[in-house]
């Protein structure tokens, strides 16, 4: 039996609607089925609300140091000071007892969104494939897009990089995608559409010698669904197929 692969596991534990194979094989399989009621347990756990201030332990003045100790770490700057470093605050009124002392100001501290700490705990259990997933996942509202070239695709190779965006004017799709540092080859670059999961494709076109195109998409097409693109190295050999060798990929702006 064919297992629902960990990146697919991923993206179903945070949310992505899986293809009708997918969905089907989870539920009759135990074994998929107990993985992904992990994953999903991780990410709900984590985006459960944050506790209340006062309900946070203090951790003992000399943690950090034990820490920095064992690690063999040097104390970096910034830390919040422990009790004994705050600055004494006296009150003004000191004739009036009515009046509270008003307490230290502590330095505030950056935290991890608790939701990308549960995404990081499911690429920690399922790998290095569930991980670049989930990495794409925490990263892609924050990644950088260019007005010219589209969204920053990953590279597949070091020398490759790739931008795609998806424009819309009057009626008529077209994708618009550039890749720098093309390989040399005595075959072509092909661009594909696929779903999440990298099982359904579609070719779309070939990059022009500048390694660049504008493609049309075609209106039965369903974006929502084929959301990711792809460029790979084909041979001359006459077959349509993917060849398995890609330089770049990911989702297009748009």
């Amino acid at each position: 039996m064919e297992h629902t692969n960990e990146e697919t596991l991923a993206l179903m534990a945070i949310g992505e609607s899986p293809s009708a194979p997918d969905d089907e094989h989870v539920r009759s399989c135990a074994r998929c089925s107990q993985e992904l009621q992990a994953l999903s347990h991780v990410v709900s756990t984590m985006k459960a609300p944050e506790p209340h201030e006062r309900d946070l332990l203090t951790p003992p003045a000399d943690l950090w140091d034990s820490i920095a100790s064992e690690l063999h770490l040097s104390k970096p700057s910034g830390l919040v000071p422990a009790e004994s470093d705050l600055p004494e605050t006296t009150d003004s009124h000191s004739g009036d007892d009515s009046r509270p002392t008003p307490p230290a100001t502590r330095p505030k501290v950056r935290r991890l969104g608790r939701f990308s700490v549960a995404l990081a705990a499911c690429a920690a259990l399922l790998g290095a494939a569930a991980g670049s997933t989930i990495t794409w996942w925490i990263t892609r509202d924050n990644t950088s897009v260019s007005a010219v070239d589209g969204r920053r695709l990953d590279s597949l190779r070091a020398s490759s990089a790739g931008y795609a965006r998806l424009s819309d004017s009057d009626g008529h799709r077209r994708l618009k995608i550039t890749v720098e540092g093309l390989p040399k080859t005595s075959g072509y670059f092909e661009v594909w559409l696929m779903d999440r999961s990298h099982t359904k494709l579609v070719s779309m076109g070939v990059l022009g010698p500048d390694g660049s195109a504008t493609l049309p998409v075609p209106d039965n097409i369903n974006l929502r669904e084929y959301s990711v693109v792809d460029v790979s190295v084909q041979p001359y050999n006459g077959k349509p197929d993917h060849s398995g060798d890609s330089l770049v990929r990911g989702p297009y702006a748009g």
